[in-house]
């Protein structure tokens, strides 16, 4: 994904923990189904499970397929130039800024990601509000690891440039 003579200083996806409430909704609904067959059966019908385990499976295998696709088909991507977000499977959007016009590198996390060890990182970039410009990093593992990389790597390269410029 990285162009040719670009160096990876981070890439990564949303980690599985980002996708956690997504899982436990789509999980209960799925097996509503079973526990209508339990309620039916208690209530003295009798009513084969086949059907409701079939329903049940299906919204369960669908649940955790959806959430693989979501996860996955988001990638994150830091280089030494520039800044990539691409998601989507069917229908692709990408964004790209150059790593020149981050001005802010935030980092926020609810209580309830840092119980996880996730976290949103949000690159603030120069010159719009639009929101095509929104280069945030969600829910990704260690976010801080990931700022501290971006800085060692950007605060080196940024020494390194001065020099070049010093000696010429």
């Amino acid at each position: 994904m990285s162009a040719e003579g670009e160096i990876t200083v981070w890439q990564g996806n949303p980690s599985w923990k980002s996708m956690l409430l997504f899982y436990v909704k789509w999980t209960l609904l799925s097996l509503v189904a079973v526990g209508v067959w339990a309620a039916l059966t208690a209530g003295g019908e009798d009513v084969g499970a086949t059907w409701f385990t079939v329903v049940t499976g299906i919204g369960l295998v669908l649940t955790y397929i959806v959430g693989w696709i979501r996860r996955r088909t988001t990638r994150y991507l830091v280089t030494d130039r520039r800044i990539h977000i691409r998601t989507g499977l069917v229908s692709r959007n990408e964004r790209t800024t150059h790593v020149d016009r981050v001005q802010n590198v935030n980092l926020s996390q609810t209580i309830f990601q840092r119980m996880l060890g996730i976290g949103d990182v949000d690159w603030d970039t120069a010159g719009t509000d639009a929101a095509d410009a929104d280069f945030t990093f969600r829910g990704v593992d260690d976010p801080s690891a990931l700022v501290h990389a971006a800085d060692r790597y950007y605060g080196v390269a940024a020494v390194h440039e001065t020099a070049q410029r010093d000696v010429q």
